[in-house]
């Protein structure tokens, strides 16, 4: 497995890769629609970007993030020492709050696929009744068996990789891109196609909003934020 970027590469990534646009979208949903002096949690945090440009827009949220990587969460409580962050597991977490908005931007493929499904199933008793949950991840085509999956991997990967070099991307930022396509491809991270699942959103969302932010073309694998609102009972 090729190892997460530095954190301070990690942060350039969304000035060059597409995923910037993604998060540029996330930040407005924020800025418009969280609650008054509402509580944000951002799950699988990395090292606290999007809650620190959340502070700068927002400087009435109560923000906390969660991350499993102890280089970020140091990283992170440095730079943003107003925000509030945890080193922990987000398979093991249990919350302790409800709160207004829950983030979970670039973690879901993160998960083990087996354990995607366990993790989301915690989110909808954790929001305050009127809260909503964003998810932002990107999802590759929809396959059936493993040769189907490197594919899509790949071409997803490839077509990344492509758009932060016309980007202009510096060396540090173009190499990040390649490693993720090589754990993607190989099975060390978990990128999922959107019809796989989004029926698992839909059982636990009676209100779910669906958008695609990269790329232009009509194709099945990109960039996609989802909006969940308000709780299902599981059966």
């Amino acid at each position: 497995m090729k190892d997460l970027p530095k954190s301070e590469v990690y942060e350039q990534e969304f000035e060059y890769m597409p995923w910037g646009i993604l998060i540029e979208k996330v930040l407005a949903i924020i800025q418009k629609e969280a609650t008054e002096n509402g509580r944000v949690l951002d799950l699988m945090c990395g090292p606290g970007y999007l809650l620190g440009e959340i502070a700068k827009r927002r400087d009435d949220l109560t923000l906390e993030g969660i991350d499993i990587c102890g280089e970020f969460i140091n990283f992170a409580q440095n730079k943003y020492p107003n925000i509030s962050f945890q080193e922990a597991d987000v398979l093991s977490w249990k919350p302790t709050n409800k709160y207004d908005v829950i983030l979970c931007t670039g973690g879901i493929h993160h998960l083990p696929y087996d354990k995607q499904e366990l993790f989301l199933e915690k989110l909808p008793a954790t929001l305050n009744p009127n809260g909503f949950v964003v998810f932002a991840d990107p999802y590759v085509d929809d396959y059936s068996n493993e040769s189907e999956r490197k594919q899509a991997a790949a071409k997803l990967g490839y077509e990344y990789m492509l758009a932060t070099i016309k980007n202009g991307a510096p060396d540090d930022v173009t190499k990040a891109t390649i490693d993720i396509l090589y754990n993607d491809v190989m099975g060390f991270e978990y990128k999922t196609s959107l019809k796989k699942l989004e029926p698992v959103f839909r059982k636990l969302f009676p209100q779910l909003e669906i958008e695609k932010t990269w790329p232009e073309s009509d194709s099945e694998f990109g960039d996609y934020y989802i909006i969940g609102k308000g709780e299902k009972k599981l059966s």
